[in-house]
């Protein structure tokens, strides 16, 4: 059972980065696995679910993506700002799209996982 819990959570995080790119690596590392009973309970931060589904328009804080902005695009101060907010109406028109990689490793690898 532990092999399983390991390499699915591996599995998860290998998509996740091969697939999405890896922005501050805290989503790869906040993946973890627990045991209840005979099942093996998967955790990740809610936000993996905007992730996995993509979101509905709705207009994001654009200070707080200004960091990603920076990281992604490689531009800083004034212009990391004026991004932000390009980002931001962007999304409040359009949401985020997804990147179902949680259901993709449970298709793709878990199986191939679970013959060991």
């Amino acid at each position: 059972m532990h092999r399983i819990g390991i390499e699915f959570t591996e599995a998860l995080k290998d998509k996740l980065t091969k697939d999405h790119g890896k922005d501050t690596g805290k989503l790869q590392s906040s993946i973890t696995y627990r045991f209840q009973g005979n099942h093996i309970i998967i955790s990740m931060p809610d936000y993996a679910e905007y992730l996995e589904f993509g979101s509905p328009p709705h207009f994001p804080p654009p200070k707080e993506l200004e960091g990603w902005v920076s990281r992604k695009w490689g531009v800083s101060g004034k212009e990391a700002e004026q991004a932000a907010w390009i980002l931001a109406r962007h999304i409040s028109k359009y949401g985020t799209r997804p990147y179902p990689f949680i259901r993709q490793t449970i298709s793709e690898d878990l199986p191939k996982i679970l013959r060991g």
